[in-house]
């Protein structure tokens, strides 16, 4: 999988500089190898050298760094990577490349939810949210094969009351979203172009992205959900 948006926080992982030593802190009593990256890192903790326990140690300060600093939950997602990836070829199959996306992003979102909230206390950490990530990609699997693509689609009318465009719209003069997460949200989300896309054209970074984007969601959820705006702008969360 060498396209498409894991393969883009791949790349970022693969960028990264951080300083590793309190990781290493966590398996140093238990190898003789010293990673000096957070790729030599992660190859390690697939070697099958290290015990489950120890890695579950190792994961418990990494998340709670990802829960923290955007750059750690990058090292988060790139260590999870080889099992998102696998993860996400089975759900792809069969899929077009739009929608081969849309599960890709779905799972990195996920994810990410699932770092924010996760308890460090919680054992097999990394499998939990890789759980999470999967299930996400199920649901964006199911709704992109419920959809029928070659049904034509219809010309362009007035748009009623309600209609997510006038949505983003109400939130934005509300002083719920930006107007410039509003068009984010409106050229991914209802447009359908995907993320990777999106950061190309602006030269911005896709991962700054996907989280400005969640954030914004988040924030219109909840406005929807406390009656800030209409019931009418679930069409929009639907």
């Amino acid at each position: 999988m060498t396209t498409g948006p894991l393969a883009t926080v791949e790349h970022e992982f693969l960028r990264l500089d951080l300083d590793l030593a309190e990781l290493i802190d966590q398996i140093a009593a238990y190898t003789t190898v010293r990673p000096t990256t957070a790729l030599q890192l992660r190859n390690l903790l697939l070697s099958g050298t290290i015990a489950r326990q120890v890695r579950d140690r190792l994961w418990r300060r990494l998340v709670a760094r990802a829960q923290e600093h955007e750059e750690w939950m990058v090292a988060a997602l790139g260590m999870a990577m080889p099992a998102l990836k696998v993860c996400a070829r089975r759900l792809c199959r069969g899929l077009d490349p739009h929608h081969a996306q849309d599960v890709q992003e779905e799972m990195l979102l996920a994810f990410v939810v699932a770092v924010r909230a996760a308890d460090t206390t919680w054992n097999r950490l990394p499998w939990t949210l890789c759980c999470r990530a999967r299930r996400a990609g199920i649901r964006a699997r199911k709704d992109a094969f419920a959809q029928h693509p070659a049904t034509p689609r219809p010309e362009p009318r007035a748009t009623p009351a309600g209609n997510p465009d006038q949505v983003l719209a109400r939130a934005v003069r509300a002083g719920v979203l930006t107007a410039d997460e509003a068009e984010v949200i409106n050229r991914t989300r209802l447009e359908h172009l995907p993320l990777t896309h999106l950061a190309a054209e602006r030269r911005a970074s896709y991962w700054s992205l996907v989280k400005r984007r969640a954030r914004a969601e988040k924030r219109l959820t909840e406005a929807i959900r406390s009656g800030r705006l209409s019931t009418e702008s679930l069409l929009l969360v639907a």
